[in-house]
């Protein structure tokens, strides 16, 4: 099984949102953006995105889901599976995303007219004791085709199903690290303000113990 991430989400997100953007208004405040940003994409909460005029109610909703699409092609790339387990999926990490712990902390302009917000973050860990249990598992799993040997189909179906399970049953009582921040930079393009994608991927990097997924 091929290592994938969970970035896309949070930057197609981000990316469109930059775009409803109305301009540089001198009471631009961007805690308040990067705030409303990152609640839209990971708590499916446009409130801010709507106070900060950055869009409709409907557009945030439309972008959330959108970003979750995004997650399900880049999750099922190159293999099939059941509708019914990428909807299974889709909830999966809509309510790992959900959990995720960040504080927006106060907002510096530079001489550039950008921004760097601070964001404090608690790393969760859900994938390392997943991918224990699903290692555990597997090899039992394993163990079973040895007698029933499973099309490409169906074993596809049981892996997926698998890891599914175990990131499901792991989120009720995930822990997290210890508090740790780091800089979001919100800069302008095209006369418009736009975060900082590699500072956006370092923070979801930031925010799940993504290196267990490694070996996948």
């Amino acid at each position: 099984m091929k290592k994938r991430s969970v970035i896309s989400l949070l930057l197609a997100a981000m990316m469109a949102l930059g775009m409803l953007l109305t301009g540089c208004g001198a009471q631009f405040d961007a805690s308040a953006y990067v705030q409303a940003l990152l609640d839209n994409s990971y708590k499916n909460d446009p409130s801010g995105i709507v106070e900060q005029e950055m869009g409709t109610e409907e557009e945030a909703n439309a972008l959330y889901e959108e970003g979750l699409d995004t997650e399900m092609e880049s999750l099922t790339s190159g293999i099939t599976i059941s509708d019914e387990l990428k909807a299974e999926y889709r909830a999966v990490f809509a309510d790992m995303f959900a959990k995720a712990k960040y504080t927006v902390g106060e907002s510096e302009k530079l001489e550039d007219g950008s921004y760097e917000v601070t964001v404090k973050y608690e790393t969760m860990k859900i994938f390392e004791p997943a991918m224990t249990a699903y290692e555990e598992s597997l090899a039992q799993l394993q163990e079973e085709w040895s007698v029933n040997v499973p099309s490409d189909e169906e074993m596809y179906e049981q892996i997926y199903g698998l890891l599914k399970d175990c990131i499901s049953e792991e989120l009720p009582n995930a822990e997290y690290g210890a508090e740790e921040s780091m800089i979001v930079r919100v800069e302008i393009v095209d006369n418009m303000y736009s975060p900082n994608q590699e500072d956006l991927l370092n923070l979801e990097l930031a925010l799940f113990d993504m290196d267990a997924m490694n070996n996948l």
